[in-house]
């Protein structure tokens, strides 16, 4: 709290966190919070859907603005056009889990030195059924993957781990406020469509329609990441 009430009073501008924008006021009662988007901090209070209980943005957050399902906590398709507003330091604290868990532990552990990382082949090893074989992923393939997936604004949390304690991978982190410590399960799932892309193009076969340029269709592809992958892989890692 007290890095959001220093940002946020001195610089006189709503902090961030992630997507989400927190607004200071000082009030005789003390400090009050507000949390809304940060595509919706010039709109008007009025017209935007007011929250009155923190445990109101769990719902208000599970799907994007396009109506999909939000499977990735930290995606960067928060929807936009809701405000929870009047809140004291243990409501926005609360809030804020509720958007983005356990980012303000991990950052706070980060502050301190003292965050654990895992890597990406450590969790790899521990994926077993129709998953085990995300861990005979390619270097340069995981590299197309984390482009696809963790990269380019697809992601607001900041990459920390990459493909082993002495194996960095050559790929931007992002900038997020809170570190992501460990690949996500969203992650490992799409290394196993990225495996598969691989799997049957070496058979010189198409996967699930795709065109000759690599593109997905809407139907098979609809959130873009077998599409981002394929052109990270056509650019060399270079998208």
């Amino acid at each position: 709290m007290t890095w959001v009430d220093h940002n946020a009073l001195h610089r006189d501008t709503p902090q961030t966190w992630g997507q989400l924008s927190v607004a200071v006021t000082n009030t005789d009662d003390g400090r009050r919070y507000e949390l809304r988007h940060v595509d919706d901090r010039d709109a008007d209070r009025t017209d935007l859907e007011s929250h009155a209980d923190p445990t109101e943005t769990r719902d208000a957050v599970r799907f994007s603005d396009d109506g999909e399902y939000r499977p990735l906590a930290t995606a960067a398709t928060l929807p936009t056009g809701w405000v929870l507003s009047d809140l004291d330091a243990d409501a926005l604290l609360q809030a804020i889990e509720f958007v983005y868990p356990a980012s303000i532990a991990n950052w706070y552990r980060e502050e301190n030195g003292e965050l654990d990382v895992t890597h990406f082949r450590e969790t790899a090893a521990r994926q077993t059924g129709i998953y085990a074989d995300v861990a005979d992923l390619g270097r340069d393939e995981l590299e197309y993957a984390v482009e696809a997936c963790c990269v380019d604004g697809q992601c607001s949390a900041r990459r920390e781990w990459d493909a082993a304690d002495d194996d960095e991978i050559a790929v931007p982190r992002g900038d997020g406020e809170f570190p992501c410590r460990e690949p996500c399960s969203l992650f490992i799932a799409k290394v196993r469509e990225f495996r598969e892309i691989e799997a049957s193009e070496s058979n010189g076969t198409e996967l699930d329609g795709a065109s000759e340029t690599g593109e997905s269709n809407e139907s098979t592809d609809s959130d873009g990441y077998r599409a981002r992958y394929r052109s990270a892989r056509r650019c060399g890692g270079e998208t």
